[in-house]
């Protein structure tokens, strides 16, 4: 099945009507409003909220090139000098965060200091120092407007790192402790753009916006927009009950088909960047063992459990099966590098044996000095996927004599389980960007807080820093693959599948939807008259 780059129903602004309410469900509430934290790297604050009230230097298009969005950048200019890229952009001085203050070059020094990797109080709580770490130096032109940015080598990513949800004011970044105090909702001073948050409700679990007064842009058309944290299992009924206007992710048959039964609804449909996967906590017990771990990838059937989640959907499970880290299967550069760590449960069996894990005639599961094999899943029940994927996992490892024990916990506790290492095997989905070959550190690199396996390698942090300095094009897609082929040597983390990007929305909301690389310009989301 051909899926569209996106499909939002982009409208002109005139073709659109002022006032209305756009209603979007969120996971849960948000434990930190800064999305340059590791508590706030979380796509309901970083893509949903901040989309509506952060800082957007680009507009992205369907090809994931983009252009600058004038509200708050100008224009820009880039350049290599020694061998180093050179970035000029002009800021817009009109642009204000909702202290008033205007958004200058001393806001991206703050974040620049906070998240390049040099002071270790902030490096616990950054989200990501990809990027950042490979900037030498920021300094103003000819006012504070005027920023003048200097890479240490080539660094064809730079614009990843001023892209959404990238920035937060200097008084934000003096220290680390400051850094991870925005979890209160009603700290107006941080939020800029069309939209504010002028209500955090936390009773009944629901956040308010309305327009920015201060706003300098065009006005946006929508009078509220409100984020109600609910439970997966009942936005497809909300939708279809009409108490919600957006369902994303859709992530099984049962939403889909919810979702399809509201009169004024439609599900739009596009390339995703959500991927699928499991995550192994290396860094202590059973799984410290990195043979262990390649062999308990070597047990799981990915396939069935990519049909066991995507069952009645649209797109077939086959054309979505992963076999990369870095690259969805529609991106350039995209290769299979699965290679020994496809689903083979007899070398499984054996790498296990090999490890001293053995399994005595007439028992169900190995043992190793008198310890039973047995791994935790964490998984939240009432999850669809979270809770095929475990019971598909339980079978696959009885089936090579690892027992899987269930964890259970819910959403707003997963992620901080997650945080704190508090798990030893767990799935969920990854958000990818316009920039596959960007932020290979976060998640893989040595000392980065989103890296939850807990696991690093000298080698791949070699490769790490390579891809994101490699100038040449087809160069630095053969490192990236390279890079992808150590991550699946060190088993930390397992490709699943790609999501495809469907979204339920009112037929009559415009420039909003599934997105694939795009993105919105957050004033210009409204409805059509009727």
């Amino acid at each position: 099945m051909e899926l569209a780059a996106a499909d939002i129903n982009p409208q002109d602004r005139s073709a659109l009507q002022q006032g209305g309410e756009f209603r979007i469900p969120i996971e849960a509430m948000i434990p930190n409003y800064n999305p340059l934290h590791i508590d706030g790297n979380v796509g309901d604050n970083g893509t949903t909220l901040q989309g509506f009230t952060g800082v957007r230097n680009w507009i992205y298009n369907e090809d994931g090139t983009f252009e600058v969005n004038e509200n708050f950048c100008l224009d820009y200019t880039e350049e290599e000098v020694d061998g180093k890229t050179v970035i000029t952009m002009h800021l817009n001085p009109e642009a204000k965060w909702n202290s008033g203050e205007s958004i200058q070059v001393a806001d991206y020094q703050g974040c620049w200091q906070a998240c390049n990797g040099e002071n270790e109080d902030f490096n616990a709580v950054v989200a990501s120092t990809d990027g950042w770490d490979h900037i030498e130096s920021i300094e103003a032109g000819a006012d504070e407007f005027e920023m003048i940015v200097t890479f240490d080598a080539v660094f064809p990513d730079w614009s990843s790192v001023f892209s959404d949800a990238s920035l937060v004011p200097a008084s934000l970044t003096t220290d680390a402790e400051t850094f991870s105090s925005w979890t209160d909702a009603s700290v107006t001073d941080y939020w800029t753009g069309p939209y504010l948050v002028t209500d955090a409700d936390s009773a009944k679990q629901v956040l308010t916006l309305e327009p920015n007064p201060n706003w300098w842009g065009d006005a946006p058309l929508l009078d509220k927009i409100t984020l109600r944290a609910m439970d997966s299992s009942q936005l497809g009924t909300a939708f279809g009950n009409n108490e919600i206007d957006y369902v994303y992710p859709i992530i099984d048959a049962a939403i889909y088909d919810q979702c399809s039964q509201r009169a004024d609804g439609e599900i739009r449909q596009a390339y995703g960047v959500q991927w699928r996967h499991f995550t192994m906590n290396g860094s202590s017990g059973i799984l410290a063992d990195q043979a262990v771990r390649q062999a308990l990838v070597k047990g799981m059937d990915r396939l069935t459990i990519t049909e066991g989640d995507l069952q009645g959907l649209p797109v077939p499970a086959s054309q979505l099966q992963l076999g990369n880290h870095l690259f969805m299967p529609h991106n350039e550069g995209y290769a299979d590098n699965t290679g020994d760590y496809a689903y083979d449960p007899e070398a499984a069996a054996a790498d296990l044996e090999a490890a001293g894990w053995t399994l005595a005639e007439g028992a169900e599961f190995r043992e190793k000095d008198g310890q039973k094999l047995s791994i935790k899943y964490l998984r939240m029940p009432d999850i669809s996927t979270s809770a095929t994927e475990g019971r598909i996992l339980q079978a696959n490892m009885a089936e090579i004599g690892v027992e899987i024990v269930m964890d259970d916990t819910n959403p707003e506790d997963f992620n901080v389980r997650l945080h704190d290492g508090q798990f030893e095997i767990t799935a969920f989905a990854w958000v990818g960007t316009q920039y596959p070959m960007a932020n290979i550190g976060q998640i893989y690199g040595e000392g980065s807080a989103s890296n939850y396996s807990g696991v690093s390698d000298p080698e791949l942090q070699e490769l790490i820093g390579q891809v994101a300095t490699e100038a040449d094009p087809d160069k630095r897609i053969e490192l990236a693959n390279q890079a992808d082929a150590k991550i699946w040597e060190l088993a930390t983390v397992t490709p699943i599948y790609s999501r495809v990007d469907y979204r339920a929305v009112p037929k009559t909301l415009a420039n909003y939807g599934a997105f694939g690389l795009s993105t919105a310009r957050p004033e210009d989301v409204g409805y059509m008259a009727e």
